[in-house]
C-alpha cells in the first residue's frame, strides 16, 4: 500500500534524536587526516535513514528516508502485505521510538503500490508492457532483464518487478506494480501533505486512483495474437503497436488516436488485454489492504467517482477502468447508481452577469450564435485574464521566488507552498486562484486585482 517515503522533521529539537538510544549517527572521517568530511550525520535503523543536515544558521534540520513497509517487517522483507493497519502502526511507532510528531512532518516523496499473486511469472507482463505515454520501459536491473522494468518521468516514475524472484521465494509468482512520486506536488489532489494525513483512511485510499490511472496509460501488446484476414493498412498498424520506437514519435494527437485504434483491434480480434487483466488484480488488492467494511466496499467507486468530480486530480479513463475491471457488487452498484436529475436553475454569464434564458442549463457565457458579435467579448475577456496571469507567474517563476497560492475548490480555501518547479499552471488551476503571498517577504498579503499587479510588478 505504501511503502518508501522521503520526509522532513519540521520545528524537531535535534537532542531527541542526538539522545535517542535507537539512533547512533555517524560522520565522515578522512582516514589519513582524521579530519571530519562533512557535519551531516546519518544513524540508520531497521531500513530508516535518519539524517541531521547542517543549516545556515549553525544548528541541524531532521530528516528521515526508508522503507515503512521493511520498517514494520519482522525480517526486513516487503514482499507480503501491507495493509492500512500495518501502516497506522508503524506511523505510531516512529511517534513512541523517535519522537516524530506526524502533524509536523512533511512528506517529499512517496512509494504507493501492491504486491500481486499470479500464476503465472511476472516476466510475461514485463514483456508485453510497451511503453508509459509514448515513453519506453527501461530495465529494473540493467544486468538482469528478468527482474522488471520501469518508467521515470519528471514526478514519478512506475515500476513493474518480480517480488517472488528478488526475495528467492520458491512456488510463488509475486508482481508488484508501484509508482514513485518525486514530488509532493503528486500528493496534493489527494490532500496529503504531512504523515498524519496518512493515517486518514479517506485520504489514502482513493490513492488506487493513481495506481489505476496510470496503468491505463501503459500500452500492452499481445504477442500471441496471430492476425490473420487483415487489410495490409491494419496489419501495418498492428506490427507498428508492438514497437516502442514507433510510440515514442508520435505527436500527442495521433498517440491518442493509434492507442484507440489498438484498443479496437484488440476487443474486436478477442485478444489479450493485460491492462484490464492486471486493474482488476490491483483493485481488488488495494480494497484488501485499506480493509474496507463490507458497506464501505460497495460505495467504493462512488468515493472515487466523487474524488474525480472534484477535479482534484486528472483521471480521465478512471470510470472506464472501474466498469471494466470491478465485479459482483461492486459492479452491480455502479450499474444500478440512478442519475440524478438537475434542477432546471437559472444561468447567467460569469463575465457580464446576464441572464443565460435561451441557452443550455449550465452555460457560463453568453452565446454568440444568440447575442451577437459582443457575446464574444465575454469569453475572449476570461480568456485573456487566463492568460495574463499565466505569463505573471510564468515570470515570477523565471525569478525564482516562492509563492503562497492561495485558492477555492468547491467554495473552500487551501494554500499551496510552491518553488520554481512545482508550479503546475492548468486552466482550472487559473481560474481558482484567489490570492498570491511571497513568503519571506516584508509585503503583506495581497488578493485580487492587487495580487495581479503585484505579479505583474514583480515580472518586470
Amino acid at each position: 500500500m505504501i511503502d518508501g517515503l522521503k520526509c522532513s522533521c519540521v520545528g524537531l529539537n535535534v537532542d531527541l534524536w542526538k539522545n535517542n538510544p535507537y539512533l547512533n549517527f555517524e560522520i565522515s572521517v578522512s582516514e589519513s587526516t582524521g579530519e571530519i568530511l562533512t557535519q551531516r550525520r546519518e544513524a540508520k535503523v531497521k531500513n530508516l535513514c535518519f539524517v541531521l543536515s547542517p543549516t545556515s544558521g549553525g544548528g541541524f534540520s531532521c530528516s528521515f528516508n526508508g522503507s515503512l513497509h521493511k520498517y514494520s517487517s519482522i525480517d526486513s522483507s516487503n514482499h507480503d502485505d501491507f495493509t492500512y493497519s500495518n501502516l497506522t502502526k508503524a506511523l505510531d511507532n516512529l511517534t513512541n521510538d523517535y519522537s516524530i510528531e506526524l502533524d509536523h512532518t512533511s512528506i517529499h516523496s512517496l512509494e504507493v503500490g501492491v504486491n500481486i499473486e499470479l500464476d503465472y511469472s511476472p516476466e510475461i507482463v514485463f514483456k508485453k508492457a510497451i511503453c508509459h505515454k509514448g515513453k519506453p520501459f527501461d530495465r529494473l536491473d540493467s544486468r538482469n532483464k528478468r527482474f522488471g522494468i520501469k518508467c521515470t518521468h519528471t514526478d514519478y516514475a512506475i515500476k513493474l518487478y518480480d517480488k517472488g524472484y528478488q526475495y528467492k521465494i520458491n512456488g510463488k509468482y509475486i508482481l508488484r506494480y508501484e509508482i514513485k512520486m518525486f514530488r509532493q506536488r503528486m500528493l496534493q489532489p489527494f490532500k496529503i501533505y504531512t504523515l498524519s494525513d496518512l493515517k486518514d483512511v479517506e485520504k489514502v485510499t482513493p490513492l488506487i486512483c493513481l495506481l489505476l490511472e496510470r496503468l491505463n496509460e501503459i500500452v500492452f501488446f499481445d504477442y500471441s495474437f496471430k492476425p490473420k484476414g487483415l487489410s495490409n493498412s491494419k496489419l501495418l498498424s498492428w506490427q507498428q503497436y508492438s514497437n516502442a520506437q514507433y510510440w515514442e514519435s508520435l505527436n500527442r494527437n495521433n498517440y491518442y488516436k493509434a492507442r484507440k485504434k489498438l484498443a479496437e483491434l484488440t476487443q474486436k480480434y478477442s485478444c489479450i488485454d493485460w491492462g484490464k487483466i492486471i486493474a482488476k488484480k490491483v483493485l481488488d488488492k488495494w480494497i484488501d489492504l485499506a480493509e474496507l467494511k463490507q458497506k464501505n466496499r460497495r460505495h467504493f467507486p462512488q468515493m472515487i467517482k466523487r474524488l474525480k468530480a472534484e477535479k482534484q486530480a486528472t483521471f480521465s479513463n478512471l470510470e472506464y477502468m472501474l466498469e471494466n475491471v470491478t465485479e459482483g457488487d461492486v459492479k452491480k452498484q455502479i450499474k444500478n447508481t440512478p442519475k440524478t436529475k438537475q434542477k432546471n436553475e437559472t444561468s447567467y454569464c460569469i463575465i457580464c452577469g446576464r441572464k443565460l434564458t435561451d441557452q443550455k442549463q449550465g452555460s457560463q457565457f453568453c452565446s454568440e450564435r444568440i447575442y451577437g458579435k459582443e457575446a464574444r467579448k465575454c469569453r475572449n475577456k476570461d480568456s485573456n485574464r487566463r492568460l495574463a496571469i499565466k505569463r505573471k507567474i510564468y515570470k515570477a517563476m523565471e525569478k525564482e521566488l516562492m509563492l503562497r497560492i492561495t485558492y477555492k475548490v468547491k467554495g473552500n480555501e487551501y494554500s499551496d507552498i510552491l518553488s520554481v518547479d512545482e508550479i503546475n499552471i492548468t486552466r482550472e488551476w487559473l481560474d481558482r486562484i484567489v490570492s498570491v503571498e511571497v513568503l519571506d517577504s516584508s509585503l503583506p498579503k495581497i488578493s485580487g486585482k492587487e495580487a495581479n499587479e503585484y505579479l505583474q510588478k514583480i515580472s518586470k
